[in-house]
């Protein structure tokens, strides 16, 4: 099992952000495809091999910005720097602290604008299964702030684990030269079939978590994202706290320090939530560079035995 160090919140080197109020406009694309299981899987039972159902999450925003810092936007749409952009390998801090607020901009800015563009129809191919994602108009909290955004969910997909199905996204009928027509595909991540084992538990008397899956078969693949949610009696009982791990199969994690950044004294258990994710850039129009995010989840139900 390899080691894991931790970091205090605002002691990793997140992503640097682009600050260019008086510039050029910015543009953020981002399709986001996630895969979690409906049950958690509950240790130390062996991790699953059969078909299970998983839920589908999609969400999509195309974002024409002006005026504004891309931090602020960021977090505004729900578009933010993804945790493995954000941390190093090996590090945590609480999940919180990954979401960069510049705060309101100043009421002296000039040309503040803020468009989340209408890319027309959008579906989703995962497998052999299609879904229509829908459109909503985003709230005016903001004067400058206009637009729609995309979002499906409710629907679950048949997974098997070893498998790793193509999802293919198309967007057509947008009424604006900006965002034409397009298609985008990628592939969802092997999932991780997480688990921990009865030896594994009685480490914690030792002072750490252990956790376990099925590294990653291609070398120097993606780091693995976990968060972990401090429970009792089934429901949160603190702030959730998010790691980024190399995929090779194992963590050590120091109980310990993970006390010192948010794991409360009364967590009887952790709800463990591992991700695989796959990023591809696609262009389209003047959106250059957007992304399509496709995430693997698995979760696993973890008892503080020292806690019983």
């Amino acid at each position: 099992a390899v080691g894991l160090a931790l970091a205090l919140p605002g002691c990793a080197d997140a992503t640097e952000p682009r600050s260019d109020p008086e510039g050029e406009p910015l543009r953020l694309g981002r399709i986001h495809v996630v895969l979690e299981p409906t049950e958690d899987l509950v240790a130390p039972e062996p991790a699953l091999t059969d078909t299970l159902d998983a839920a589908l999450e999609v969400t999509a925003r195309f974002a024409f910005v002006r005026g504004l810092e891309e931090e602020f936007v960021r977090t505004r749409i729900d578009v933010p720097v993804l945790p493995h952009d954000a941390l190093r390998a090996s590090e945590c801090v609480p999940t919180d602290s990954l979401v960069l607020d510049s705060g309101e901009p100043e009421e002296s800015a000039d040309m503040r604008e803020l468009v989340l563009v209408d890319a027309g129809d959008l579906t989703v191919r995962v497998g052999d299964t299609d879904f229509d994602v829908p459109l909503s108009l985003v709230p005016d909290l903001l004067p400058y702030m206009s637009g729609v955004e995309y979002l499906q969910e409710g629907e679950n997909v048949p997974l098997v684990p070893g498998a790793a199905p193509r999802v293919l996204v198309q967007a057509k009928g947008s009424m604006t030269e900006d965002l034409p027509a397009f298609t985008t595909e990628g592939l969802v991540p092997p999932a991780l079939g997480l688990f921990a084992t009865e030896a594994d538990l009685d480490e914690q008397r030792e002072g750490a978590l252990v956790l376990r899956w099925l590294p990653a078969s291609e070398a120097g693949g993606a780091d693995v994202t976990v968060r972990l949610l401090p429970l009792r009696g089934g429901e949160p009982a603190g702030d959730e706290i998010t790691c980024v791990l190399a995929d090779r199969g194992s963590a050590r994690i120091d109980l310990g320090r993970l006390s010192v950044i948010g794991l409360p004294p009364q967590a009887e258990a952790l709800r463990v939530t591992a991700s695989r994710v796959a990023v591809s850039n696609f262009d389209v129009g003047d959106f250059a560079g957007s992304e399509l995010v496709i995430e693997r989840r698995d979760r696993l139900y973890v008892p503080l035995v020292t806690r019983r």
